[in-house]
């Protein structure tokens, strides 16, 4: 079976449902940040624009419907609405080279088939003294939007931004988190008895009953070895 093949399928048995939803950003948003399967409490985008700063052009990349400010441009291969650029961010032909000052990149990368071509293209359009944010699933089970290749460990994230400057790096989402997602493929795996359908909504319907438990976060997300087995880990990279 071809990757093309590969990726069709799992598309078709996505989480439509999501998708559905995500045309009413600010209710599917509020819903992911309540009853979502991990507790964010680590930088967030909004986090790193207030902290670091840099004149030019702001863009989120694969950012879907979500606005994060009104200096921020989204940026995505999908015509959400709210989308200002179309782009794939494995080639971004719209931007030039050293032609944005800071970049947003918060759970796309993971989604890539390319990763290190999506790296590449990011670190071209980056001016030098830019900043950029990353975020990305470490402890996580399969998520396909619409495809799922990659996960990195928080060393694996230094590898593959080893040409820019760490700003820092470290845990949005802890162990709890982890253990809650996990719960969740677990029911929904079991409980669907073979059945996509079934299986794609009793993962979304499963977040309702263990929910609770990601905020145990709260408690262990600094703790030193929290990132061993974080469910989303983020870095901050300045461009050379």
């Amino acid at each position: 079976m071809t990757l093309e093949n590969m990726t069709a399928q799992t598309e078709s048995k996505g989480p439509s449902i999501r998708d559905f939803f995500k045309r009413w950003p600010t209710f599917y948003y509020l819903v992911e940040i309540v009853f979502g399967h991990t507790l964010l409490l680590g930088m967030n985008p909004k986090d790193f624009l207030r902290k670091y700063a840099a004149e030019g052009e702001v863009i989120n990349v694969g950012s879907g419907p979500r606005r994060l400010g009104p200096e921020v441009k989204n940026v995505d291969k999908f015509q959400y609405e709210g989308v200002d650029i179309l782009s794939d961010i494995e080639d971004m032909q719209p931007f030039g080279d050293a032609s944005v000052a800071r970049i947003v990149c918060d759970n796309v990368l993971e989604h890539l088939p390319h990763p290190y071509k999506a790296v590449s293209e990011l670190k071209r359009i980056l001016k030098p003294g830019g900043f950029l944010y990353i975020s990305t699933p470490f402890y996580y089970p399969f998520h396909p939007s619409p495809s799922d290749f990659t996960r990195w460990t928080k060393e694996g994230l230094l590898q593959l931004f080893e040409e820019f400057e760490v700003m820092e790096v470290g845990v949005r989402s802890g162990p709890f988190s982890s253990l809650t997602v996990t719960l969740s493929y677990l029911f929904a795996t079991v409980f669907s008895f073979g059945n996509d359908f079934l299986y794609w909504f009793l993962l979304d319907a499963s977040m309702f009953l263990f929910f609770p438990i990601k905020f145990l976060d709260v408690f262990v997300n600094r703790l030193p070895h929290a990132a061993n087995m974080a469910a989303v880990l983020y870095l901050v990279v300045k461009k050379r």
